[in-house]
């Protein structure tokens, strides 16, 4: 694919004869038309609807992966096994991507698309050459269909203003007067399992999809980046620190690295909830950086978790604040989240008598599935 430019129509008549050219070798339809192109106006209206939210670098990774779900949506059992195998082949063989690529692509692991390539190979007769040649004799018969790329924009940025509505609706009740909520009806009942009500009437946390490397500028003067290993983070204080996925006591040596300044501002940092394989299940760590003698960066790295989180949650000092989410394409199962605003020395002090700052993680159906705090 070309490419992307900032403007989604220049991008969406750009990629468009690609992009009808893989639906058709996905659909497997050549002289029917109409479903590839449906396909792929469904594609670019998801794509219109999240436009400000891809990075400019990879908007083609991302409305692959678009044109890729859509096209497996609704397969079950065996008739999804065709599709995934169907279309690991045309991602493999006529788009060109590695293995590792489609893996990072779909969000499955490179032993699946190992697997599901050599599976649907073998069912293709087992020569990659012929497979190749078979899928460009396919497209060179395929004729762009005409997609009505003012209506697909459209579409697209009403489901956007619906999006943004429905989370001002939430972000009103919450705010507006004579609304109550208890705290355990607001936390999802204090429990990970979710089992004390689910927190669905809230602000989502914004989530960003990086490049690995890629930097962001957090708050002024600390920048967070993420790469396949881990986060990585600088602060005018502490410039390139890091927390790899596996080191299980790296909040520890984070602790004792600042330990002088914490008993200094008589705030008791804990030793941080472990982010290592060896839990065998979600986790999520805490760590305030400071910034000057008044103000701290609070962020933390989660991972074990089935899909990107929905919203996090940080409670200080009584106040809850949502954080926002960093991950990598791909969705991984693993990101940093982080504090917008950073905190006051009083504020870190007064939350230090409840144990220090705690962080919930949510997934979309207000479940908790991860809680983590200085004290944990």
């Amino acid at each position: 694919m070309p490419h992307s430019p900032d403007d989604f129509t220049a991008y969406a008549h750009a990629s468009l004869p690609q992009l009808v050219t893989t639906a058709h070798l996905l659909t497997g339809t050549p002289g029917d038309r109409r479903e590839a192109t449906e396909l792929v106006r469904r594609t670019l209206v998801k794509a219109c609807a999240r436009w400000r939210r891809i990075p400019r670098a990879d908007v083609d990774f991302y409305v692959r992966r678009f044109l890729v779900k859509e096209y497996l949506r609704g397969a079950r059992g065996r008739s999804h096994r065709p599709k995934a195998q169907r279309a690991v082949l045309v991602l493999l063989h006529w788009e060109g991507l590695r293995e590792a690529e489609i893996a990072q692509l779909l969000g499955w692991s490179a032993g699946a698309v190992k697997s599901r390539a050599r599976r649907g190979l073998a069912l293709c007769g087992g020569d990659e050459e012929r497979l190749r040649r078979g899928f460009a004799e396919a497209a060179a018969g395929v004729v762009p269909s005409a997609v009505p790329l003012d209506a697909v924009e459209r579409r697209g940025r009403a489901l956007r203003r619906r999006r943004s509505g429905a989370v001002a609706a939430a972000c009103a009740l919450l705010l507006g007067p004579g609304v109550v909520f208890g705290a355990d009806r607001f936390m999802g009942g204090g429990s990970t399992d979710g089992s004390g009500g689910g927190a669905t009437a809230v602000a989502q946390s914004p989530i960003r999809i990086v490049a690995p490397g890629e930097r962001v500028d957090a708050v002024p003067g600390v920048q967070v980046w993420l790469t396949s290993d881990g986060k990585h983070w600088s602060t005018p204080e502490a410039p390139n620190q890091f927390l790899g996925l596996t080191d299980a006591g790296a909040e520890d040596t984070y602790r004792n690295k600042y330990q002088h300044r914490y008993e200094q501002d008589t705030y008791k940092y804990g030793s941080g909830t472990k982010v290592g394989v060896e839990s065998g299940k979600p986790t999520v760590s805490v760590q305030p950086d400071p910034l000057n003698n008044t103000s701290y960066f609070l962020s933390g790295l989660y991972r074990g978790l089935s899909a990107d989180p929905a919203r996090v949650e940080v409670t200080v000092d009584g106040r809850r604040i949502t954080g926002t989410v960093l991950t990598l394409a791909g969705s991984p199962g693993w990101g940093v989240w982080y504090a917008r605003t950073p905190l006051t020395q009083r504020e870190l002090k007064s939350s230090s008598v409840d144990g220090g700052p705690t962080v919930t993680v949510y997934d979309a159906s207000g479940k908790a599935v991860a809680r983590g705090g200085a004290a944990e």
